[in-house]
């Protein structure tokens, strides 16, 4: 899942502690020290390789990628949506989609790779596929539902309950198949399509084996066209949103074939890196320095939102400078961190899927309590608290989810339960039975909605004619949606003015003039949003 979070890392760096020793970086056994302990070995240099553990420092970089997420939108809440000022700091923080993405691919590719056949194929590709679309699935269809209530929540008032009742399952299918439940809901929708290919990106990867250069080369290549043509040219949206705009796997390829071949070659990209890590970041001011002139080159012409959209060629290099210097910034938080540390990263990775799909509903009533409070107005402090509420308490959320039956649904993960060895193998039996009744019991109302939009669209929805109901025709409709009202036949042509026709011709025209300047002022309105 993203970022790896519904796998787990099955690679261990060379020097990782076994049983009776450790692993040195030529392969040999440690024996251990007199005291009986194992010095647990620095990760700074070492070679990654396939084995039972989990490499550390990526565990460290999704929950680094996951607060970066969060801080995008958290720092906008007191802020106008066009504000330059905050444009410019969200748009230094989008890398954080790309290294999800990254990360994802690169722990499935370390966990399936080594399980290829001599054919380039996984033993049950169809298992495969199907697992991986439950794990993500289910999530994907819970959180959609969840936050489609959020929204008629927040517009109850909007329309009549009935008219959003009648709309509910065809407008549920639309947010499923456009990713536009909530802002975030894209990235699970990209997923799914990663998860629907990868066992052919696997067999890519096996045949072009010492050439992974040249794909990752032609994959930048089509990265930066694409980013261009979304940017300058057109960024398909609504129903072609899912299938080649931002929520398409198209819109992210570089990153996730990036991913999967740093996978491959994790060894030789982590010795690189740590090796280099006085290049590495030294690379980020000047990333920076060219992404901020980019952005303020494009300030008049598209303002503070446009400017600072995610979906631009430029973006390729930022990505590129925070993902390294944020993979060394992990490999120090695991080989220098505490103990405490270390055990509260490899924690809050197991949540970080959770926290990701949770933390804009929470964000959404921290706002709403800061605003009660009087506290919403626009400052770096309100920003600063918003964001340490939302962590908090989505991780507190989630850390309590990951104990219930729903987990599995909500969260992608099996539910946390602490072992009981006392319990006998009859007790266990009975436990493990109620467990999976709960599991597909949560499921139900899943089920229940995908039926009433299979219902919905063999009935063909409404057949009740408009003049039956009320409801204005279509025609009507685009009349009124008009912003410039058509002339009006019953006053008199401007021709000639008589005494007779003076007044009714005034009347006319001031009714005409007062009419175009509320046109004129609500067009204003929507364009300055």
């Amino acid at each position: 899942m993203s970022v790896g979070y519904l796998e787990s890392s099955t690679t261990v760096l060379e020097g990782t502690p076994s049983a009776g020793g450790s692993v040195s970086s030529t392969g040999r056994v440690a024996a251990p020290s007199r005291t009986g302990r194992v010095a647990e070995p620095s990760i700074t240099g070492r070679v990654a390789r396939s084995g039972g553990g989990r490499v550390r420092q990526i565990d460290a970089l999704r929950v680094l990628s996951c607060f970066s997420v969060i801080t995008v939108h958290a720092v906008g809440g007191p802020f106008p949506a066009d504000s330059v000022g905050l444009g410019e700091t969200s748009f230094l923080l989008h890398y954080s989609r790309e290294v999800f993405f990254f990360v994802s691919a690169l722990v499935l590719v370390r966990t399936y790779y080594p399980r290829l056949g001599p054919n380039g194929r996984l033993p049950d590709e169809t298992g495969f596929r199907l697992r991986r679309l439950r794990v993500i699935g289910v999530p994907y269809l819970w959180w959609t539902t969840l936050y489609l209530a959020v929204s008629i929540f927040h517009t109850r008032n909007a329309e009549p309950f009935s008219q959003t009742l009648d709309d509910l399952p065809l407008r549920w299918l639309y947010l499923v198949a456009t990713g536009n439940g909530s802002y975030h809901m894209y990235f699970l929708l990209v997923t799914l399509q990663f998860a629907v290919l990868f066992p052919v990106v696997l067999r890519v990867l096996r045949h072009t084996q010492g050439r992974h250069g040249r794909v990752l080369l032609a994959s930048a290549v089509l990265q930066v066209a694409t980013l261009a043509c979304y940017h300058w040219v057109l960024l398909p949206d609504d129903g072609w949103r899912g299938l080649f705009g931002d929520a398409s796997l198209p819109a992210y390829q570089l990153w996730l074939m990036g991913g999967a071949i740093a996978g491959l070659h994790l060894e030789q990209w982590h010795r690189w890196v740590v090796a280099h890590k006085g290049l590495v970041l030294g690379a980020v001011p000047p990333a920076a320095a060219v992404l901020l002139w980019v952005y303020w080159a494009q300030v008049p012409s598209m303002g503070g939102l446009g400017a600072s959209s995610p979906l631009q060629p430029v973006m390729v290099l930022w990505s590129v400078a925070a993902l390294g210097a944020l993979y060394l910034l992990a490999v120090w938080i695991m080989e220098r961190g505490s103990r405490g540390v270390r055990n509260a990263f490899s924690y809050l990775a197991q949540l970080s899927f959770g926290v990701y799909l949770a933390h804009p509903m929470v964000l959404d009533l921290v706002l709403a309590g800061l605003r009660r409070a009087g506290l919403m107005v626009p400052s770096v402090w309100v920003s600063i608290l918003a964001l340490v509420l939302t962590v908090v308490l989505t991780v507190a959320i989630c850390s309590a989810l990951h104990r219930t039956p729903l987990s599995l649904q909500l969260m992608g993960r099996g539910r946390l339960t602490p072992t009981t060895a006392s319990a006998g193998a009859p007790v266990q039996s009975l436990r493990a039975w109620l467990r999976r009744l709960r599991a597909r019991a949560a499921t139900v109302p899943t089920a229940v909605l995908a039926v009433s939009v299979l219902g919905v669209l063999v009935v063909g929805g409404d057949q009740t004619s408009p003049e039956e109901t009320g409801a204005p025709s279509w025609q009507a409709t685009a009349v009124a949606s008009d912003p410039v009202p058509p002339a009006d036949e019953s006053c008199p042509a401007a021709v000639t003015a008589t005494p007779a026709t003076a007044d009714v011709t005034n009347e006319c025209t001031s009714d005409h003039t007062t009419t175009e300047a509320s046109s004129a002022a609500s067009a204003s309105s929507i364009s300055g949003r």
